[in-house]
């Protein structure tokens, strides 16, 4: 009888001490955890926070120990909500104050109040007086017990993540039908190929300018000279400093394009600085130059190609410059000669655009060759533009 009795009695002692001592709420454990706060118990702080929580403070500690290493050892993750400057965020909130919300399974939502300042005289000053505010804390429920909950969203900041991101499709949505508006606009520009500007310099200059065939654009003779050689006639560069200044719409807001003329190299030692659009004492936007080993280097928002082979001296080539969505091409006499895979653009970054010298060093630099028929396009040549554009002058 009394081995029978034994299990019943042990059994009444635990459910009468389960009755005695009823679980912990929500707002009981904020509580619980406020008053840690407060008396800086910093273990019991870190461990009112779940488990997931705790990962998230010591990801913030150690980055805010990478970023103020001075405070390195207050930024542990014990400390990071209870003795550091991040304290604060809890300190605001009155002790005891939190109200029951609402429980859904292992989540719960309470309301403790923090003082807002009311009345201010003038701005960063203390208010007249305070108020307390209900503010909404989330709480998850781990091993029996309620913790305090950082990975989930209030509803404040619900609203305001929700806001975020509808802002963020928006501007997506814009940058995406920006981008549809490039994109057809550059089919629209590129799909019709069309002359820009083309000097002959048939035409001698008029008060040191010359006007392109089109009438649209006016060229600057700087020192440079038209001359007649078997040829026909033809824009020279004989010594340091000359040049030829091109307008500087000709070449800006070009997504596509050819430049071609006929070019001859007048000694064999000169770097000849054939075309340069360059940005006031900075870089080189678009370039074309031939080096002393002959050899032709053509540059494009700092995307340079090389030729293989070499331009001899005192000899006449076709040159053609192929720029586009596709890449960089470099035809000799039409011949490819060199390519690049890689989409390219000429912008409008740089304001000065020159043949013969340096913008940038104008005094020091310049060339020794000859240059006949400069056309320059816009748009993508189909196979017989391009074979027209790249054949040897006659």
């Amino acid at each position: 009888m009394r081995n029978r009795a034994f299990p019943c009695l042990a059994l009444l002692i635990l459910f009468a001490s389960s009755c005695g001592k009823p679980k912990e709420t929500p707002e009981e454990a904020f509580n619980r955890f406020l008053d840690g706060v407060h008396e800086k118990d910093c273990k019991r702080v870190f461990g009112s926070f779940s488990s997931a929580s705790q990962e998230k403070i010591r990801e913030e500690a150690a980055r805010a120990a990478r970023e103020s290493p001075a405070y390195a050892k207050e930024f542990t993750p014990e400390n990071f909500y209870c003795t550091s400057v991040y304290a604060n965020r809890w300190i605001e909130y009155n002790r005891g104050s939190a109200k029951p919300g609402k429980i859904e399974g292992t989540n719960a939502t309470i309301f403790p109040t923090t003082r807002k300042g009311v009345g201010f005289a003038l701005p960063g000053f203390s208010p007249f007086r305070w108020r307390n505010v209900p503010t909404e804390v989330r709480m998850v429920k781990e091993t029996g017990g309620w913790k305090v909950d950082l990975l989930t969203p209030t509803t404040e900041q619900a609203l305001a993540i929700g806001a975020r991101e509808k802002a963020i499709a928006k501007e997506r949505e814009a940058m995406a039908a920006a981008q549809q508006q490039r994109q057809e606009q550059l089919y629209r520009r590129c799909t019709n190929f069309h002359l820009v500007a083309h000097w002959s310099f048939n035409a001698g200059p008029v008060d040191g300018k010359i006007t392109d065939e089109t009438g649209a654009f006016v060229a600057e003779l700087l020192g440079a000279q038209i001359v007649e050689v078997p040829e026909g006639r033809v824009l020279q560069f004989r010594s340091d400093g000359e040049a030829l200044r091109l307008p500087e719409t000709v070449l800006n807001h070009r997504p596509c394009g050819v430049i071609a003329f006929g070019f001859r190299r007048d000694d064999a030692q000169t770097l000849n600085r054939v075309l340069l659009k360059v940005w006031p004492g900075a870089f080189s936007e678009t370039g074309i130059e031939i080096h002393p080993d002959g050899r032709i280097h053509y540059n494009v928002q700092r995307n340079v190609l090389t030729g293989a082979g070499s331009l001899e001296p005192m000899k006449f080539y076709q040159l053609t410059f192929v720029w586009n969505e596709s890449g960089m091409r470099i035809y000799v006499d039409g011949r490819l000669e060199a390519s690049l895979d890689k989409p390219v653009h000429i912008a409008a970054y740089s304001t000065l655009t020159e043949l013969g010298r340096d913008p940038n060093n104008p005094g020091k630099t310049g060339s020794r060759m000859t240059i006949r028929n400069l056309k320059i396009y816009e748009g993508i040549p189909s196979e017989g533009d391009l074979v027209a554009l790249a054949k040897p002058p006659q």
